[in-house]
């Protein structure tokens, strides 16, 4: 491929990169931390590495020139990929899916919360809630679970915005 195809060939799926350098890390670990789409693979890079593939694995793509030849290329490694920010995410709370099924939609609020841990590390996100004690307890079970790569598993300072 000259350059990224658009979709899979085989099965119509996304194309996303391939990450080098991930150790044992899973794919799951990799979508939590990172948020981002890509296939891990893994520690050794090949002589001629593909750099992209089908999201479900059916098919790998290495760049070549238009001649046939391989191109050089610049494998993407995990230590240089940087993490998407949280609030590309929203988060809903279970009272919001009760209010779904029940049709008040009216009572459904947008909050984004900025949290700080006991580590002093700072995230951003973006929580659906029927009201501030809703959204709040849904940040504080987020963080506590270490949903989002944090050290800290405590919310020591917590700030709301209603959307």
């Amino acid at each position: 491929m000259e350059r990224k195809p658009r979709k899979c060939p085989v099965c119509g799926g996304e194309i996303v990169d391939i990450i080098y350098g991930t150790g044992d890390m899973t794919e799951p670990e990799f979508l939590l931390e990172y948020r981002r789409e890509g296939i891990l693979g893994g520690d050794n890079i090949p002589r001629r590495p593909p750099i992209w593939a089908c999201a479900c694995g059916c098919k790998r793509f290495r760049k070549v020139n238009p001649d046939g030849t391989d191109a050089p290329v610049k494998v993407k490694m995990l230590k240089n990929i940087r993490k998407r920010p949280l609030t590309i995410i929203e988060f809903t709370t279970a009272n919001v899916e009760e209010a779904v099924i029940a049709r008040r939609f009216d009572d459904i609020h947008h909050y984004r919360i900025y949290i700080t841990t006991e580590y002093g590390e700072r995230e951003t996100l973006r929580v659906s809630a029927l009201d501030e004690r809703d959204a709040r307890d849904e940040a504080v079970v987020l963080v506590l679970e270490g949903r989002f790569g944090l050290r800290g598993t405590r919310c020591v300072e917590m700030t709301l915005k209603k959307e």
